[in-house]
């Protein structure tokens, strides 16, 4: 048996009377203790293997995120099945990309999501499909059942990536439950047994290590209004949530309602001083910390984010914090940030992506983060993503896109957001404006120019800068690129 698969029986032993999860089934506040969770698992096993699961086979869940989603993933991973976590508003040719290379043998739906599965081809093709709510009570689990080892692979995260090219990094037994500790470890440790909000799916699976109780409020930040989200909290007002693990998304377009709220942690997309100073409006009561990860290494460093702003404001850097325990970074070429760590996922089921690793003399591997960046007296710094840049002059020497955007949301009071593309030695320059604010073109020019000596400028005022479906506060540079002429 896999060590995790120890570690969450040992942890459902331990808080077997705890409450192990809070959510709305049918219009009602259900409380679900870990004793539960550990009785729901196994019926949920015994399902599985009277369909005909078995070790080895892959699952493609395209399911609402939900405590049943959780438990029916929990088995999987018990009988040795792997699965592969699919958003169901994901686009049409992510989900044939996904099926291309997972090539799996189930798939998985909840009674809402099987009306959707007509729509999209690929998955209409697997025949076996399974319920997210479905159990079985009187199935015999056989005494001979393989069970899941270290090596078995566990979970499968398919992600864009910043580059927009999609990667599907691997998870086996081990790398998950060293991704988990490593949150765990570096999570507040004066907080015991809380009531945890998380938007993340990774971490409902860190809560169940820690013996926290996870809040899941099944919110869609992809989907839902500003005003669909307040009423999904609404309901959850009265539950005693303590800490809250999410994005930047959810705490820009919500507020906070919880008055025991100690703890927020958020990351997924690096924040202009207005995204940033949002936040502390909406959360400042509570402390915000500021992550920076990556899929391979899901925590690499978190700083306070009023240090965030501060540094910001002051100094127009983007200061990402202390490097987190359990992990190490330098910098390589062209200031690329790398990453290495017992938790590093080493993997990828598409075998193209593996030029993201180095491995260095001491037969160290290290994540390649895309990355640019510095890292100096202990603190790591963000410069911007490496193959968005302009040159200055001809001697190598480059500002990063991310550097030029921040330095003019600081500098212009009318720009909420803006992106910076370089093309043959021409800037475009993209801006959005913020309500009620007069916009002068002709002086963001002049500071370009002063400031990069870069002449040839062309601004192109939006409504609303393209950003990426799943973190809202990301540039779309993809998107961006097809409104230049001969891109």
């Amino acid at each position: 048996m896999s060590r995790i698969i120890s570690e969450f029986d040992a942890v459902c032993r331990e808080n077997s009377d705890r409450t192990a999860f809070v959510f709305i089934r049918n219009g009602h506040m259900v409380n679900k203790t870990y004793r539960e969770l550990a009785e729901d698992m196994q019926s949920k096993i015994k399902y599985l293997l009277k369909c005909g699961v078995k070790y080895g086979d892959k699952i493609l869940a395209f399911a609402n995120e939900s405590y049943e989603l959780c438990v029916f993933m929990l088995a999987s991973m018990r009988i040795g099945a792997s699965i592969m976590y699919v958003d169901i508003w994901a686009r049409q040719d992510r989900l044939r990309n996904a099926f291309a290379q997972y090539m799996p043998d189930y798939v998985v739906v909840s009674r809402k999501t099987a009306k959707f599965k007509m729509f999209f081809r690929e998955i209409h093709k697997i025949k076996n499909v399974l319920y997210v709510e479905n159990s079985d009570e009187a199935f015999e689990i056989p005494a001979d059942l393989r069970q899941a080892d270290d090596d078995t692979n566990a979970l499968l995260t398919m992600t864009t990536g910043s580059t927009g090219k999609p990667k599907i990094a691997i998870r086996t037994h081990r790398h998950l439950l060293e991704q988990l500790k490593l949150v765990s470890m570096n999570l507040d440790g004066s907080l015991a047994h809380e009531y945890v909000l998380t938007t993340s799916y990774m971490y409902v699976f860190a809560n169940i290590l820690s013996g926290f109780t996870t809040v899941l409020t099944q919110v869609r930040l992809a989907k839902d209004s500003t005003k669909t989200l307040e009423n999904k909290l609404r309901r959850f007002e009265n539950v005693p949530v303590s800490m809250i693990i999410t994005s930047p998304d959810f705490c820009l377009k919500t507020r906070n309602i919880f008055p025991d709220l100690k703890k927020v942690y958020f990351g997924g997309a690096i924040l202009t001083l207005n995204e940033a100073k949002t936040i502390v409006e909406n959360y400042g009561d509570a402390d915000i910390e500021y992550i920076y990860g990556a899929t391979e290494c899901n925590l690499i460093s978190k700083v306070r984010l009023s240090s965030y702003i501060d540094r910001l404001a002051n100094d127009v850097i983007s200061v990402l914090g202390r490097v987190v325990d359990g992990v190490k970074i330098k910098i390589g070429e062209h200031n690329e940030i790398m990453v290495t760590s017992g938790a590093l996922l080493e993997s990828y089921l598409n075998v193209d992506c593996c030029g993201n690793k180095s491995v260095d003399d001491d037969n160290v591997i290290w994540h390649t983060t895309g990355d640019a960046g510095e890292y100096k007296d202990g603190m790591l710094y963000y410069f911007g993503r490496n193959d968005m840049y302009i040159p200055l002059g001809g001697n190598g020497k480059r500002v990063y896109s991310s550097q030029v955007e921040q330095n003019l949301i600081v500098k212009f009071d009318f720009i909420n957001k803006c992106a910076v593309i370089c093309k043959s030695n021409k800037l475009y320059l993209f801006v959005e404006i913020k309500k009620g604010k007069k916009y002068s073109p002709k002086s963001v020019i002049n500071y370009l120019c002063e400031k990069y000596g870069i002449e040839q400028i062309e601004v192109k005022k939006m409504s609303k800068i393209p950003c990426d479906v799943k973190h809202h506060t990301k540039i779309n540079y993809t998107k961006l690129k097809k409104k230049i002429k001969g891109w």
